[in-house]
């Protein structure tokens, strides 16, 4: 398995439906009431027990210039979401591993940088287990896309616990029609942090590392993600391509990509899952996220 490659894996979601871990060949369904939670942006609130989460002090409003500046011209618009609620305009919310009070819901943040004040602020209590999300806020599109641009602003709770040893902290899903995903990270390298990309798809499985710029992740402050995934001209190519930016600066380019030979893209996932598989939250943590911009043409 090469390094960072993950063992635990996301399944298209319907209403109720929860995370599927490789071992575990069946699905769980539980059901939730999707609806609006507010709750302080320090102090990740949920039924039960709360767990709380440090925020950092870093925290910035959107940059002068264009919003979403490297969204490719002319795909066309699927979704532009503040996250108001857990679910609307297409969104919907599961909640997934709730061990002591971990799960998501809108919380108020006034220095988000696109549409505070409601965030997502997704908890990670004490004891959370590695290699499962505590929720997932997703969008399935009407059709497939095969060229896609996923962006969002998104910030890491100060200070972070890693999962050791694999050292991924999973961001951001794109589920293929066939099943298999592609997702963003950050991932954890001696106590520093770089978003990667890695592909699990059956005929291409790595850690795709910045080769352009490998910018350090701040924890505690607020970070623009921007995320574009394009399949191959002809099954028969390796030519798929992803590329990301943050904060406007772009990180990584891979042009060989191996896509999987079906319709693309069918789901949007915002899950972010701790780790492969093991490890333990020694320490109560959050990921927060700030609008979402979403654009695909099949």
């Amino acid at each position: 398995m090469p390094p960072g490659t993950s063992m635990a894996h996301n399944l298209p979601i319907s209403p109720g439906t929860i995370h599927r871990r490789r071992p575990v060949l069946r699905r769980v369904v539980t059901r939730f009431a999707a609806g609006l939670l507010l709750a302080p942006v320090i102090g990740c609130l949920s039924p039960g027990a709360a767990p709380s989460c440090g925020s950092g002090g870093a925290q910035v409003r959107t940059p002068a210039g264009a919003l979403w500046p490297n969204e490719p011209a002319g795909l066309p618009l699927l979704s532009d979401e503040p996250f108001n609620t857990l679910t609307e305009n297409g969104w919907r919310t599961v909640q997934r591993q709730r061990t002591n009070g971990s799960g998501v819901v809108v919380a108020r943040d006034s220095t988000a940088p696109v549409s505070p004040p409601g965030v997502l602020q997704f908890a990670y209590a004490v004891g959370f287990p590695g290699g499962y999300s505590p929720a997932a806020v997703f969008y399935d599109p009407a059709t497939a896309t095969r060229d896609t641009y996923f962006a969002f602003w998104w910030k890491p709770s100060a200070p972070w616990q890693d999962n050791s040893p694999s050292n991924v902290n999973k961001i951001a899903f794109l589920l293929t029609a066939s099943g298999p995903t592609i997702y963003i990270m950050m991932f954890g390298d001696n106590g520093a942090y770089t978003v990667q990309v890695e592909p699990e798809f059956p005929d291409d499985v790595r850690r795709l590392a910045p080769n352009a710029a490998a910018t350090p992740v701040v924890l505690g402050a607020w970070h623009r993600i921007e995320w574009h995934v394009r399949y191959n001209t002809m099954p028969s190519l390796r030519n798929g391509l992803t590329e990301w930016w943050l904060d406007g600066v772009l990180q990584g380019r891979y042009t060989d990509l191996q896509m999987p030979g079906d319709a693309g893209f069918r789901e949007y996932q915002l899950a972010p899952t701790w780790g492969g598989m093991g490890g333990t939250k020694a320490e109560p943590d959050c990921f927060w996220y700030d609008h979402a911009r979403l654009g695909g043409a099949p």
